[in-house]
């Protein structure tokens, strides 16, 4: 007689944590299920419109790409032309749920791939499939946290409640020695708080789920199929294939290149040992870890990276350089406790605190900013990068970001937009919480005006990373292809 195998009786419903190691939502759901769990990602429809437009925003652009995408322009203050994520960006997350689709069938389960509203798809899931609850851990941004209470209502028509769980940050949200409310404004006071009080969890085991049957294993990788068959993501599987030449690394989404990655760099390359005197490099494979390409997904959770320090440090060197990745990932801690914390106002024009009012919206400006054609060679050749690759180094970043919000007066939120759209490891804490510092509408409002020329010559001096992205034909600062003399930098770094 065969072995007999039970349907799932929960569901893990996966938004930024695809993985199966270190996920909350499968640790608690694979305890209370009492049988076997399966894991769901839910595909915005959407998402055809996002992936179809990849060009830059043009002054002229039109409306006309969804109701959804319209009010969310006007309540943000989205520029025209912009979406939610390139067809590029859309290729690496598939990347991830590959991957993801994998361990769920390597430990004897599922993944169920559906595309539409989460609201209706996961309640007609979970009837047809007969399960008792959903879990999920998102990053409770404003989104989130509206999307849950919309999905919450539709499951528990059919008395199947969603369990909500914490996202996996470095330092457990339950371990923070002050409330989300009472969050230090600036990181400063954060780091030091919690270094002082906190400690870093191990990381949790992936779970025993229990095997489902073969005929569940089979509808669900059949219609998985049938939604990643449209033309759609088949056009961002070969955005995120095609690699430029000029790029310094090429990623892959799945989590098993993120795992080769942290053993490549920490423990081939002692790349992590240098990382402190390499981090601001504008080129090179290894100048800085990548691991946010798959932390931003939740291929990989930051403590099974903290978790590697711990052992490099252990079993080689412990040094200024390995403290330094942990406190880069207790920067992004705070970034999620601070979209957390403030909710809509992260997105607001004059800040979390409304301490200024908000830039010009000079679509002109901001088209040859997103181009690449300001006439500012290090903004330009960053700009470009941004373009072809999904990938900016934070040295880059910092400067591209700087002359649109303060040297050109731009609304921040523009270019806060533009890199959500292109940039392969985007996070909306890290984001959004970086583009208002840069902005100085933050909660720490010091000046962060950069003068890109004196910062070019500090970190691009032989004018490499220039000559890699411009080449020949770049335009001398100053010259614009449009004719228009480039806008002043003159100003203290």
């Amino acid at each position: 007689m065969g072995m007999m195998f039970s349907p799932p009786s929960a569901l893990v419903w996966h938004r930024t944590d695809f993985r199966l190691s270190d996920n909350a939502a499968v640790t608690a759901a694979a305890a209370s299920a009492g049988g076997a769990v399966a894991g769901v990602v839910v595909l915005p429809t959407d998402l055809h419109a996002v992936a179809s437009e990849a060009g830059p925003p043009r002054a002229s652009a039109t409306a006309g790409t969804g109701q959804r995408r319209a009010d969310r322009a006007r309540a943000f203050g989205v520029p025209p032309g912009v979406t939610r994520s390139s067809p590029r960006r859309v290729g690496h997350l598939l990347q991830a749920l590959d991957g993801l689709r994998a361990e769920w069938e390597a430990a004897g389960s599922a993944l169920f791939v559906l595309q539409g509203p989460a609201h209706e798809c996961l309640p007609a899931l979970a009837e047809s499939l007969g399960v008792r609850e959903v879990h999920t851990a998102p990053c409770l941004a404003v989104d989130e946290r509206a999307e849950n209470a919309v999905v919450a209502h539709a499951l528990a028509a059919g008395d199947v409640p969603l369990v909500v769980h914490d996202e996996t940050t470095l330092i457990a949200f339950a371990d923070l020695p002050f409330t989300l409310e009472a969050l230090p404004d600036v990181f400063s006071t954060y780091r030091r708080q919690v270094e002082r009080a906190c400690a870093v969890r191990d990381p949790l085991p992936v779970p025993v789920l229990g095997r489902v049957p073969d005929d569940v294993r089979a509808r669900a990788r059949a219609e998985a199929d049938a939604v990643l068959a449209a033309p759609v993501f088949q056009a961002a599987w070969r955005a995120a294939a095609d690699h430029d030449p000029r790029a310094s690394f090429v990623p892959d989404g799945r989590r098993a290149a993120g795992l080769e990655r942290l053993r490549q760099w920490i423990w081939q390359t002692d790349s992590l040992a240098r990382y402190k005197d390499t981090r601001d490099g504008l080129m090179g494979r290894d100048v800085s870890s990548r691991l946010s390409l798959w932390l931003a997904t939740g291929a990989l959770s930051p403590r099974e990276v903290a978790a590697e320090v711990r052992r490099y440090e252990h079993e080689r060197v412990a040094n200024e350089s390995t403290y330094w990745l942990v406190f880069e990932l207790l920067w992004r801690d705070f970034f999620h406790c601070w979209v957390r914390r403030w909710q809509g106002r992260a997105f607001r024009a004059t800040g979390v605190l409304g301490r200024t009012p908000c830039g010009r919206q000079d679509a002109g400006v901001f088209a040859r900013w997103c181009a690449g054609e300001t006439g500012e060679p290090l903004v330009d050749a960053g700009m470009r990068e941004l373009q072809a690759t999904g990938q900016l180094s934070n040295r880059a970043r910092q400067n591209v970001a700087s002359w649109l919000a303060r040297t050109a007066g731009i609304d921040w939120r523009w270019g806060a937009a533009w890199f959500e759209q292109h940039l392969l490891d985007y996070d909306v804490g890290p984001n959004w919480g970086n583009w208002q510092y840069v902005a100085g509408v933050g909660n720490d409002p010091r000046n962060r005006i950069f003068n890109v020329r004196a910062q070019a010559e500090r970190y691009d001096p032989e004018g490499a990373y220039r000559a890699r992205w411009l080449g020949a034909a770049s335009p001398a600062a100053g010259d614009l292809t449009s004719g228009t003399p480039a806008i002043s930098s003159t100003i203290r770094p």
